[in-house]
């Protein structure tokens, strides 16, 4: 069996901070954006800070609990990736 392993990619500038302030702007913690999420805390407070992507999957989820506008949906969307979390090939098969 062959394992691919990904390489973690670079969120954009600028993605961290429209997310924290989104959050703010809808009166939600990142305790709150994680619970309705279906993440950890921690994972919505890397994302701010610039640290990670998000799955394609959890981006969806952000951009709707966020209400985010065309603009913020589609700058969270270019940073997403499609081969980890939630986006995993692995989970397709498992269900």
């Amino acid at each position: 069996m062959h394992t691919v392993i990904r390489q973690r990619r670079t969120p954009p500038a600028g993605l961290g901070e429209a997310l924290r302030q989104a959050r703010e702007e809808a009166g939600l913690s990142q305790g709150a954006v994680a619970a309705t999420v279906g993440v950890r805390p921690d994972y919505i407070s890397k994302l701010e800070r610039g640290e990670r992507c998000p799955s394609v999957k959890v981006a969806e989820l952000l951009a709707a609990v966020l209400k985010l506008g065309a603009a913020g949906a589609a700058l969270l969307s270019a940073a997403a990736v499609d081969d980890a979390g939630r986006s995993h090939p692995w989970r397709a098969c498992r269900g």
